[in-house]
Parts: C-alpha cells; structure tokens; sequence
C-alpha cells in the first residue's frame, strides 16, 4: 500500500473495525492545515473515493479550494452544468461525446460530481479530476449533498456567469439547484427526460443558439490552477497544444513551453516556461552547479505553497534546474538528508 500510494485507502477500509479507530480518522481530517502541506499534489495511482470521509482527504479538499480560488474559467457569459462519466476523462465517455456535440463551444463546461464537487472542461485531465473512481448509484447521502452545494455555490459566487443552464437530473439536479439559488443566479433546466436522449440533447442544444463559440482554454486554465498564474500575468492567447492526446506539448511558435505529465495530466514548464509564471514555486540553492538531484542539505530557501509531486524552479546563483519536488516545503527546509527535488534538466548561468 506504502509502494502503490494507497495507504489513505487502506485506512479507510481498516477504521471501521473500531469505534475509536474511526475517531482517530475523522479527528486528523478535520486538522486540514496539518495533513493538507504532508499529502501530494499528485500521485500515479488512482484515488479510489468509497467511504464518506473520502470527502474529507486532503486532495479532494485542495482541489476544490484550487477550483475556486484560483481557476480562470475561460469565459463567464454562459455555463452548462452537466453530469459526470466512469470513464476518464470525461470527454472520452459515450455520454460526454453526445454533451459536447450538442453544446459545440457555445457554453463553459462544468461537471458536477462526486467527491470533488465541481470539474471545470479544461481541467478534467489533472489529477485527481483524471484520475479517481467513485461508487455509482444515483444516491448521495446527506454529507456529499451538503459538500457539493457548498462547492458549487462558492464558485458561482465567485464566478459571476450571466446565464446558466442545468443539463443534470435525480439527486445532482437538486444539488445543483439549490447551490445556484443560494448563489443568486438565473439558471435553466435543459433536460426533459434521459440527459443523453435526442429530445433532451435537442432541448440543450436550442437553448445555446446564439451564443458564441469559445474553445476551452486548457492552457490558461491548467497554468491558473497549478501555478496560481491570472490572466494578468499570463496570456495563453498566442500558445498552442499540439500532440496525441494526454502526450501534447504547449508551443509558441515553435518553441516548447510545457509538456505534459501522463500520468497526472499536469504541466511541465521547461525554461522557457517558467519566465511565464512570474512568481511561485521556486527553490533556492547556494552557489553550485546540481550535478544530480537536489538534497534536502542543499535547500536554502523555498516557497511555502510547495507541495511533494509540485513542479518546480530550482534557483542558484551559478545554475537554474527544472525539476519535482519530492519534499513539501517544510520537510525541505526542515530535513538533513533525502532528495529534495528530482532535478531534470540544469542549465548554468
């Protein structure tokens, strides 16, 4: 479980052989700030969502936070709410298929689901939007329902979309409902019956005339989640992502600026990259030149928002380095051994 990085997992199926064992797990999730700077940004394996306090796992609470607080939505004038698939990511599933021909870029996508609340289109690849499986039934119990409304009303308190319409049905259409009244925004119900029949596609797909088409900017919105980067600092216009599925690159021109991780749909900034995220995520070394990974020992400073599996920009005064952190911020400046950041390309000054 320590090797495959499902160790929460396992607690969470170990807790419920004793009263006090469950207490100990709903007392250390309720010490977010604690646990949240010790869980990974990301990790390769799947994040299995089957008990109620999956809800409360660091990740699942991070990227709502990172939702809200920091995704740029790639317009604000129109937004569909639709449901979410088994398939991942969303966009390859039968259903999204049919969602996406029927809306046609005329409307921002966000998906409802469950445990993470809310998937804006364009960061349905990241994990852990690209990478969790949960129980499907058709029920949420009184705890997800309350979760998701909260979601789903912070953002579209900060996301103030003209006109929104609700392609959801059964318990996720009340949810939605009822985070958008509290919220102060006028929706519309689109579907009439099944969400994938032709009448309720068709329904959807009238309501949308007239709006203009805007692709998603997936560049933008992933740059503004991973890195905290806004529109003002950082203009996606004149960049392109090009390559086979989960395996582009992001160029300007010719010059790559990020690839992509497929294992966890993330960005990888190359130099050039980072001289576009002004601020943030940086580590800082002394007056030598990594012949090799960055250890712990070797670390003088570094941004507090640095989480393990964080892409970073190693910094010193003879060599820059992109690599990944393998340390959170504070055991990086705290530790005396271990490898601090898994350093992948060096570049001396």
């Amino acid at each position: 479980f320590i090797r495959t990085g499902h160790v929460r997992e396992l607690l969470e199926r170990r807790c419920r052989n004793t009263a006090a064992q469950v207490s100990i797990m709903r007392l250390f999730d309720e010490n977010y700030e604690f646990s949240e700077k010790r869980t990974p940004i990301v990790r390769p394996t799947r994040l299995y969502a089957n008990t109620g306090e999956s809800m409360k796992r660091p990740e699942v609470k991070r990227f709502v936070n990172r939702v809200i607080e920091r995704f740029v939505p790639s317009r604000t004038d129109v937004a569909v709410l639709i449901p979410c698939s088994a398939k991942k990511p969303y966009s390859q599933s039968q259903s999204h298929i049919k969602f996406q021909s029927a809306i046609q870029n005329r409307a921002h996508e966000i998906i409802i689901t469950s445990p993470l609340g809310i998937v804006p289109r364009e960061l349905e690849r990241i994990y852990p939007a690209g990478h969790y499986d949960v129980p499907v039934t058709g029920y949420w119990d009184g705890e997800e329902r309350a979760f998701i409304t909260d979601a789903i009303a912070r953002y579209f308190e900060k996301n103030r979309y003209e006109k929104v319409f609700v392609h959801l049905d059964g318990d996720s259409l009340g949810i939605a409902e009822a985070a958008l009244k509290r919220a102060g925004i006028v929706y519309e119900i689109t579907a009439s019956e099944r969400l994938t029949s032709a009448e309720s596609l068709k329904k959807l797909q009238d309501a949308l005339q007239g709006y203009r088409k805007v692709s998603p900017d997936i560049i933008g919105g992933t740059v503004s989640y991973q890195f905290g980067a806004t529109h003002e600092n950082f203009d996606s216009s004149k960049l392109k992502l090009k390559g086979k599925f989960l395996r582009e690159k992001v160029l300007r021109g010719n010059q790559q600026l990020f690839s992509v991780d497929t294992e966890t749909g993330c960005f990888r900034p190359t130099f050039d990259g980072w001289e576009l995220i002004e601020s943030g995520y940086r580590v800082y070394i002394d007056n030598f030149v990594p012949q090799g990974d960055i250890l712990a020992p070797g670390v003088s400073d570094c941004d507090r928002d640095i989480r393990e599996g964080d892409e970073v920009l190693v910094v010193g005064e003879n060599a820059l380095a992109t690599g990944k952190a393998m340390m959170g911020a504070d055991e990086m400046l705290s530790s005396r051994r271990g490898v601090a950041v898994r350093v992948r390309k060096v570049k001396k000054l």
